[in-house]
């Protein structure tokens, strides 16, 4: 089964995705239903926050990114702290960072999954 979360469009996601002619299931969470998106996950892909772009400041793009990731990396930490997590989200040196921190705080970090 593929769980999707986004604070928006998930849903739609989730349905277009559902007509790919394949036996697995397809689920879209929103923002409110996190923890219903992890539960039972075994693999989780944080591709969250806006991507590097010519005319963004590294800076900025920390500051947008890493507060998103941070949240998301709490959620894991309650809901699916034995999942394998592999993290997308710029910049990927910061972020992986945040996350680990965020699960070393909550006595859930393992660093064999952790990617």
């Amino acid at each position: 089964s593929l769980s999707l979360y986004d604070i928006s469009r998930a849903p739609g996601i989730a349905a277009n995705m559902s007509h790919v002619a394949t036996a697995g299931e397809v689920n879209g969470y929103i923002l409110e239903k996190l923890g219903n998106a992890l539960q039972g996950t075994k693999i989780i892909v944080i591709a969250a926050g806006i991507p590097q772009k010519p005319n963004i400041a590294r800076v900025d793009l920390f500051n947008t990114n890493v507060p998103i990731v941070q949240d998301l990396a709490q959620a894991v930490g309650k809901d699916a702290p034995e999942a394998y997590i592999l993290i997308t989200s710029n910049p990927v040196n910061s972020t992986v960072l945040i996350v680990t921190e965020v699960l070393k705080k909550a006595s859930k970090f393992n660093p064999a999954k952790v990617w």
